[in-house]
C-alpha cells in the first residue's frame, strides 16, 4: 500500500473549512497533524492518492463518507462520573430541586445530555437518579425522568446505544459497587449494563452546529466540553440557545471551560463546591 503524502496548507484548510461549515469542528491552524494522523487510514483504504483526494470525495459523497470523517475527527473521550465536582452537584443541589418538582405533581423531569458520546455520562446519571430515588424510599420516581442522550458520532451512539463495554472502560471511574448492582459480566468479558438503567435513555444524532430549537424544553442539559470544538461565534449560539430551552428553574452544566459564558440577561451562574453551572430563575 502506497504512502499517503502529508497534508498540504491548502487541503488542510480545505479539510477544515468543510468540516466546520458541515458540523461546526473547529480546527486550529497548527492542527493539521490531527487531520493526518485520523485520517491516513482511512484515506489508504478508500485507495486515494492523498487529502486532496479525500476532499473532492467528501464535497461529492457526503451523505455516505462524511459520518464518518467525523467519526475519526471527533474526540469520543470519557468515563463515568467525569469530574467528582459536576457530580457532587448534581447530587445535593440539582437532583433534589427536580424531585420536589416530581413531588410537587409535576408530570416529568425531562433531561438532555448534548455530546453523550459513548454513553457513560448518561448512564452515570440514571445510576445516579435511581440510587437517589431508592434512598427516598420512592423508586418509582427514578421513571419519572425522560433524559435523552445526543451526539454527532453514529459510532459513539452506537457503542451507547449497546450498553456493552469492555474491561478498560468499565473501571474507568466506575466504582465495584456501582458495577456489581448495574452490570453482568459477559462471556467475552464484557460489561453489560442492565435493561432497567439501559432503557431509561433514549440515544439519537444530531449536529449542534444546525437549529436544535425544536427538541423543546428541558429541566436539566448537560453540556460538558462539548462546544470546546466550535468556533466561538457558533459556542455563543449553541450555549444562548441551551439556556433559552430551560424550563423556570432548570440548570445548564457546562464543562470549566466553558462555565465562563454564564450569567447572561434572565440567568445567573451558580458555584456550588467548585462546579459552575447555569440557572434560570422559577
Amino acid at each position: 500500500m502506497m504512502a499517503i503524502p502529508p497534508i498540504t496548507p491548502l487541503e488542510f484548510q480545505q479539510i477544515s473549512v468543510l468540516l466546520r461549515d458541515q458540523c461546526g469542528l473547529y480546527l486550529q491552524e497548527d492542527q493539521a497533524y490531527l487531520v493526518e494522523t485520523r485520517l491516513r487510514d482511512f484515506v489508504q483504504n478508500l485507495g486515494l492518492a492523498g487529502y486532496g483526494e479525500l476532499y473532492l470525495r467528501l464535497r461529492y459523497e457526503p451523505e455516505r463518507l462524511l459520518p464518518m470523517v467525523i467519526n475519526l475527527m471527533t474526540t469520543n473521550e470519557t468515563f463515568w462520573f467525569r469530574d467528582e465536582s459536576c457530580w457532587n452537584a448534581v447530587e445535593k443541589a440539582i437532583l433534589p430541586m427536580l424531585l420536589q418538582k416530581l413531588e410537587r405533581g409535576s408530570g416529568r423531569v425531562k433531561i438532555w445530555i448534548a455530546g453523550c458520546s459513548t454513553g457513560q455520562e448518561a448512564y452515570s446519571l440514571a445510576m445516579l437518579i435511581d440510587e437517589i430515588c431508592l434512598k427516598r424510599g420512592k423508586p418509582e420516581l427514578a421513571r419519572a425522568f425522560d433524559i435523552q442522550a445526543m451526539d454527532i458520532s453514529l459510532a459513539a451512539l452506537d457503542v451507547a446505544r449497546s450498553g456493552r463495554y469492555n474491561d478498560f472502560d468499565i473501571r474507568r471511574g466506575l466504582s465495584e459497587t456501582r458495577r456489581g448492582r448495574y452490570f453482568e459480566r459477559q462471556a467475552d468479558n464484557r460489561w453489560l449494563l442492565q435493561p432497567n438503567i439501559r432503557l431509561r435513555v433514549r440515544f439519537d444524532a444530531i449536529n449542534l452546529a444546525r437549529d436544535f430549537s425544536w427538541l423543546g424544553k428541558f429541566d436539566l442539559i448537560f453540556c460538558r466540553n462539548v462546544t470546546i470544538y466550535f468556533t466561538p461565534p457558533v459556542r455563543e449560539r449553541i450555549l444562548t440557545q441551551m439556556a433559552a430551552m430551560l424550563e423556570p428553574g432548570g440548570a445548564l452544566l457546562l464543562g470549566a471551560t466553558e462555565s465562563v459564558w454564564g450569567g447572561r440577561g434572565n440567568f445567573r451562574t451558580v458555584e456550588f463546591e467548585g462546579c459552575i453551572f447555569i440557572s434560570k430563575p422559577g
